[in-house]
């Protein structure tokens, strides 16, 4: 049975566990470096630490049975032509690689949603690298596209440098 459960400081280092395995499980293709430089920007436990102290930032931990299979993080964050008190951000998701792939995906997007709407929001927003299988799980929620870039970052292969902003009206 897959459930969640909101993360506090006390989790910060399973949080932290698991967002660094899931993300080399995912995102090394990206890389030149295997995501090193990323993960050295942006996946540094003190930044975790630090979200879970805002109050306009949520992170939970997705479980099967007893055992952490991977988090998500949602935040309060405005996007083109909606205010902030209008939207949540889906800012990360990601599961253990071996737990991809088995419709659990679906019941956290049900879960995420269903949070949205108890928060308020009326809008649900993402971005998501264009190679990502994960597009899919989004588009089969509903979301649609409404922006496309290329990422510049130093170690990035240039041919997976897409990413793309898609919503979802709640």
């Amino acid at each position: 049975m897959i459930t969640f459960k909101k993360c506090e400081e006390t989790n910060l280092d399973l949080l932290h566990q698991i967002a660094l395995q899931s993300y080399n499980e995912t995102y090394q293709y990206l890389w030149m470096d295997g995501g090193a430089w990323y993960l050295d920007k942006f996946y540094k436990k003190e930044i975790f630490k630090e979200e879970l102290s805002d109050s306009s930032i949520f992170y939970f931990l997705i479980y099967d049975e007893e055992n952490p299979i991977g988090y998500f993080k949602l935040k309060e964050s405005p996007i083109e032509h909606y205010s902030a008190k209008e939207c949540m951000e889906l800012d990360k998701l990601y599961l253990l690689k071996k737990y991809t792939g088995k419709g659990i995906g679906k019941t956290v997007m049900n879960f995420i949603i269903s949070f949205s709407k108890e928060k308020n929001r009326s809008v649900l927003w993402l971005k998501v690298m264009e190679s990502s299988p994960a597009k899919f799980l989004y588009e089969k929620a509903g979301f649609k596209q409404t922006d496309k870039y290329e990422l510049d970052y130093p170690q990035f292969i240039k041919e997976y440098a897409f990413i793309l902003t898609m919503i979802l009206k709640l």
